[in-house]
């Protein structure tokens, strides 16, 4: 009897496991968002957080993740016009998958905010008789533009200004897109338009009354620039006191070292403890080397007058 009670045990435990792997799995579809996309203009995807993993479904559209702002993609029609659909796959970093069919539409919008909408993109004349410069709030890190009919550049030696130009006329619209150091996003819907009269553009200005609006590039400072930063080094402390030497009642000292990017900024104290009163015509400071030997060329560099 106990032996057929194992035998019994044996066939209802071998059933329920066969049982078990014949079960179907359960398959849930997930939403798949339409999108249009153009071959004119430049597609710009934002997510929430970073884009870690990006598929297309062929070779119709190309794209890529925006190195400096990795929750930003941009997508590109590579024909003029393609037939049906394709698809595209996103995973964030947040662990969300996002799916898309995408077809093909010449006048789509050129910015998809995913959980979100963007406002209305304003159009900006380009011509290939004027220079249009577009001036952002801030340093510039990113510039993409529809198509090669708009020449775009950023300005020489200024980290906030580009330029158009139309290389020749066109009939369909074109974009610039830009981001700048904060990752604001910006996008603008470019249009021929030969003999127009503005071709400056201010955007986001925070004073419309201040005429300093440029950011200049690497070691340059604008006097707006220059000024606030004489501002804040003047608010603060002299930290420093045996960085000085004094000669017949003249004393030079260092009261503070700053750092603003790869800038080194000095404040200087000068005191006339002579008899005689001076007036201060201009400073000149070198880079000298520290010890000298026999035999040992020194090196002398003159930096600045001021």
């Amino acid at each position: 009897m106990r032996q057929n009670r194992i035998y019994i045990t044996g066939i209802l435990l071998l059933f329920a496991f066969l049982s078990g792997r014949a079960q179907q799995p359960r398959i849930d579809e997930l939403e798949c968002r339409n999108l249009k996309i153009g071959y004119e203009k430049t597609l710009h995807m934002i997510f929430p957080t970073p884009v870690k993993y990006l598929n297309m479904g062929d070779e119709n559209i190309i794209g890529e993740v925006i190195q400096v702002c990795p929750s930003v993609i941009r997508l590109k029609s590579t024909v003029r016009d393609f037939k049906g659909e394709t698809n595209l796959s996103v995973v964030t970093e947040d662990s969300r998958y996002y799916t898309y069919c995408i077809s093909f539409d010449e006048g789509a919008q050129a910015v998809y905010k995913e959980g979100g909408t963007m406002p209305g993109t304003a159009v900006l004349p380009v011509s290939d008789e004027k220079l249009t410069h577009v001036i952002y709030p801030e340093k510039i890190v990113y510039v993409d533009f529809g198509n090669t009919t708009v020449q775009v550049e950023k300005a020489e030696n200024v980290n906030n200004i580009v330029a158009l130009r139309a290389v020749s006329p066109f009939a369909l619209q074109t974009n610039l897109t830009a981001i700048t150091e904060s990752g604001r996003f910006y996008t603008f819907d470019l249009r021929y338009a030969p003999g127009c009269e503005r071709f400056s553009f201010i955007v986001d200005k925070q004073d419309t009354k201040k005429k300093q609006v440029a950011i200049l590039e690497g070691r340059e400072r604008n006097t707006r620039q220059k000024a606030l930063l004489e501002k804040e080094i003047s608010r603060r402390p002299k930290l420093l006191t045996n960085i000085r030497d004094e000669v017949a009642g003249m004393r030079f000292c260092v009261t503070n070292i700053f750092v603003d990017n790869d800038i080194l900024l000095f404040r200087f104290g000068l005191h006339n403890r002579s008899q005689i009163g001076y007036t201060i015509d201009f400073i000149r400071f070198y880079i000298q080397d520290a010890k000298k030997r026999k035999k040992t060329a020194v090196q002398q560099l003159s930096l600045i007058h001021i």
